[in-house]
């Protein structure tokens, strides 16, 4: 009776963390919050260059432990930005996904193609040695992109080559959280808000982008509901400052998100609500 008992309690509280974001990755200190400052960062970015935020989105396979570890020093979250639907042929593991597994080209990315997300099995070891490299860097987070594949494929386009369904797309984030968790890591939903109702408790935060611009941020605005981060980034080559400052700010911060305006390529430009 006692094992029985005791077991049901772990059970409650394995549950507990899940649901409250229990991988946070912020035994350093580094907690982040709804209206945490934030910056996304896909250049040239190492620990020489002075960050003023307290949450920052850096590339998963460039950014180096002394860099993650000076930024800690500083009091900032580190978020490993991971693509995990595409395969990108200048990553050093790009050789290890077997051919089945790749699809058609990305658009716009030459260099990137779409990944068989159904397919978990055959992904799993790559992914899982991609995930203990972010834990060993001492990443806090990861932000996997490119997992809504189905999106490319509605309405029969099969842009993908695999002709992805949402349910796929569900797989594979229930996946990717249990591993990301396993590892003392946060995770955050990327775009697909049209799922949010039913991951808002499994997902830590959430990333969404030109959300305000094409009227879909109010589909994650359950997040900072139940108090957990939103990160909203609007693009220039859609919108111009006043119009972020006018028609974005306002509503941010009303709903507690976290919202900035960048360049498309994500370099140091930052435009940020007062």
């Amino acid at each position: 009776m006692k094992k029985i008992l005791f077991n049901y309690t772990i059970g409650l509280i394995s549950l507990f963390l899940v649901s409250c974001g229990g991988g946070s990755g912020d035994d350093n200190g580094t907690k982040m919050y709804v209206g945490s400052s934030f910056d996304w960062r896909l250049d040239d970015i190492d620990e020489s260059i002075k960050l003023n935020v307290k949450v920052i989105d850096v590339d998963a396979f460039w950014t180096t432990k002394e860099s993650i570890d000076a930024w800690h020093n500083d009091g900032i979250h580190v978020i490993a930005y991971l693509s995990v639907g595409t395969v990108e042929e200048t990553r050093d593991d790009a050789e290890d996904f077997p051919e089945a597994l790749i699809g058609n080209v990305y658009p716009n990315f030459p260099e990137e193609r779409f990944l068989d997300i159904r397919d978990i099995e055959a992904l799993k070891p790559i992914m899982i040695k991609r995930l203990d490299m972010i834990k060993e860097k001492g990443f806090d987070s990861i932000e996997p992109d490119n997992i809504d594949l189905y999106v490319w494929d509605l309405n029969d386009a099969n842009k993908t080559g695999f002709n992805l369904k949402e349910e796929d797309t569900r797989k594979y984030m229930d996946f990717l959280i249990v591993e990301a968790h396993k590892r003392g890591l946060s995770i955050g939903q990327k775009n697909t808000t049209d799922l949010s109702l039913e991951y808002v408790d499994k997902f830590d935060w959430a990333l969404v982008e030109s959300a305000f611009k094409f009227g879909f941020a109010d589909e994650v605005k359950i997040y900072t509901d139940k108090n957990k981060p939103v990160f909203a980034t609007e693009y220039t080559d859609l919108m111009d400052e006043e119009e972020f400052l006018r028609d974005v700010c306002p509503k941010a911060k009303l709903w507690g998100f976290t919202a900035i305006l960048k360049n498309r390529d994500l370099d140091s430009f930052v435009r940020r609500c007062p």
